[in-house]
C-alpha cells in the first residue's frame, strides 16, 4: 500500500535549533488481564504526544518537494520480491543465511569471539540443526527494557501510525508501522497496527514463543482494513537465543559493545514498497507470516536488542545505533533512557535536510536524484525522512542478576490480572 512520502523543502535544518527537545510517548508494559472466561487478552498502550512544529512550507514550496510514493491499496502488483539491506557492509553483514525449503529464510549468528568479530568469518551452517554457540551458553534475562514512540509532525496530535509491545518477563518485543496510505482510502492506519500489536502480545501471554507464530497468530486475527510491517522478537533465556522473525522495513539488532553485531535486513518488494501484512478479506494482496524472514541470534551478558520502525532505520545508521547505546551503558542509563537517546538523534537526523541519511542514499542507489539542473550546480539528494518513530530497546544480562517477574496485581475493579 501506498505509505507516507518524503518532504523536503527549502526550510533549513537551524530552525529547528530553539525548538524543545521531540515530544515523545513511552510506551507501557503490555498488561495481560484474565477475564472471568479464562481467555487472556493484551493491550499495548500508546500516549498521545503534544504536536511538534511541522518544517513544511506553505504555497509555493511545493516545488522544493520530493516524494516517494508506495503501492496503493488494489493498484500492488506483486513484482518479483527484492530485498534491500542498506549498507550491508562486510563489517556490519551479521550472519551467514541460507534458504528453508519452504522459501523462508533463516539465520543463526554466533555470539563467541571477540565482539567485533567480522560476520564473514561465522561458517555458513545448517539452519535445519540446532547452533552450537563458540562458548557455553549462560542462562539469560532481560536486565531492563524500554520503548518510545515519536510521531510524525504531522501526525502528532492522533500519536502517529506505529505501535509496539513490550514484555519483559517473557522476553518478547515486537515492533508494527501502520501503512500511512490507506489514510487515502479513508481509513486510520494506525488501527491495523495497534490492534496487530495487540494480538501479537496477547498470542505470547497464550504461551506461543516461536516469533513467526506470534505474527502468524496476529495476521489471522486481525479482521478489519489496513496493513501494517511486523518485526517481532523472543528470547529463550535457557540457551541465549534470540529468535527474530521480520516482514517489512521495520527491523531488530543486536549491539555488542560498539558494534552491530546482528541486524535483519529490509525485505521490500521494490524500493520504497515494504512487504506488509493486512486482512485479505480487504487487501488481497497482502504478503504471508510465511514470507517474514526468521533468525536465531546467540547473544550474551551485555548485548542489547535494538527494535525500531522505518522511521529509525531510514534516519540512523546501525553502527551509530550501536555507539549509542555503547554510551548510554557507559554513562549509567538504563533500555527506557536509551530508548529516548536513539528516538531523540532518529528525529534530529529526520529534520535536518544537509545530512545524508540511509533513506536518501538508498534512494539514489535506486535512480532518485535531484533534477538535472541542480545536478549541474553540484547539488545531489540528501536530508533525513520524516516518519514515525518507534524504538524498543532490552539489555540482556545474567537471569540471577535480572529483576523477578513482576507479581500480578489484583484489579480492584473487575478482579482482573494485570502484569
Amino acid at each position: 500500500a501506498w505509505r507516507g512520502h518524503l518532504e523536503r523543502t527549502s526550510c533549513r535544518a537551524s530552525s529547528f535549533s530553539s525548538l524543545p527537545p521531540p515530544a515523545m510517548a513511552t510506551a507501557s508494559m503490555t498488561l495481560m488481564r484474565a477475564a472471568a472466561s479464562s481467555r487472556a487478552l493484551a493491550r499495548s498502550w500508546v500516549r498521545g504526544c503534544p504536536p511538534v512544529p511541522s518544517r513544511c512550507g506553505g504555497p509555493g514550496k511545493s516545488r522544493d518537494v520530493v516524494s516517494f510514493q508506495r503501492h496503493a491499496p488494489g493498484r500492488h502488483h506483486r513484482p518479483t520480491a527484492r530485498r534491500f539491506a542498506a549498507a550491508a557492509d562486510a563489517e556490519d553483514a551479521d550472519a551467514s543465511t541460507s534458504t528453508s525449503a519452504d522459501g523462508a529464510s533463516a539465520a543463526v549468528a554466533k555470539a563467541g569471539g571477540d565482539a567485533g568479530t567480522p560476520p564473514s568469518s561465522v561458517p555458513a551452517r545448517d539452519p535445519s540443526k540446532p547452533p552450537e554457540p563458540d562458548t557455553p551458553s549462560v542462562p539469560l534475562g532481560i536486565a531492563s527494557s524500554g520503548a518510545v514512540l515519536v510521531p510524525h509532525p504531522d501526525k502528532a496530535e492522533k500519536g502517529g501510525e506505529d505501535a509496539c509491545f513490550v514484555l519483559r518477563d517473557q522476553g518478547a518485543f515486537g515492533v508494527m508501522d501502520g501503512v500511512g496510505g490507506w489514510a487515502d482510502e479513508g481509513v486510520d492506519p494506525a488501527a491495523y497496527s495497534n490492534t496487530f500489536a495487540e494480538r501479537s502480545a496477547a498470542a505470547v501471554l497464550m504461551g506461543a514463543s516461536d516469533p513467526r507464530d506470534v505474527i502468524r497468530a496476529a495476521h489471522e486475527r486481525v479482521k478489519i482494513v489496513g496493513s501494517t510491517t511486523a518485526c517481532v522478537a523472543i528470547m529463550d533465556g535457557e540457551s541465549g537465543i534470540v529468535n527474530v522473525a521480520n516482514l517489512g522495513d521495520a527491523g531488530a539488532m543486536i549491539a555488542r559493545g560498539k558494534d552491530a553485531y546482528f541486524r535483519t535486513p529490509s525485505q521490500q518488494h521494490e524500493f520504497n514498497c515494504p512487504f506488509q501484512l493486512g486482512c485479505v478479506e480487504f487487501y488481497p494482496e497482502s504478503d504471508g507470516a510465511d514470507d517474514a524472514e526468521t533468525f536465531k541470534v546467540h547473544v550474551r551478558p551485555g548485548d542489547a536488542l535494538v527494535m525500531g520502525s522505518d522511521g529509525l532505520w531510514d534516519n540512523v545508521p546501525h553502527a551509530e545505533v550501536a555507539e549509542t547505546v555503547e554510551a548510554c551503558v557507559r554513562g549509567g542509563k538504563n533500555a527506557q533512557e536509551t530508548a529516548e537517546a536513539i528516538a531523540t538523534i532518529a528525529f534530529e537526523h529526520s529534520v535536518d535536510e544537509e545530512y545524508d541519511s540511509p533513506f536518501t542514499t538508498e534512494a539514489r542507489n535506486n535512480g532518485y536524484d535531484v533534477e538535472w539542473w541542480e545536478r549541474a550546480k553540484g547539488k545531489t539528494l540528501v536530508g533525513g525522512k520524516m516518519d514515525d518513530i518507534a524504538v524498543v530497546v532490552a539489555f540482556m544480562d545474567e537471569k540471577e542478576k535480572c529483576p523477578p517477574p513482576a507479581p500480578e496485581e489484583e484489579d480492584e475493579t473487575d478482579g482482573a490480572t494485570e502484569r
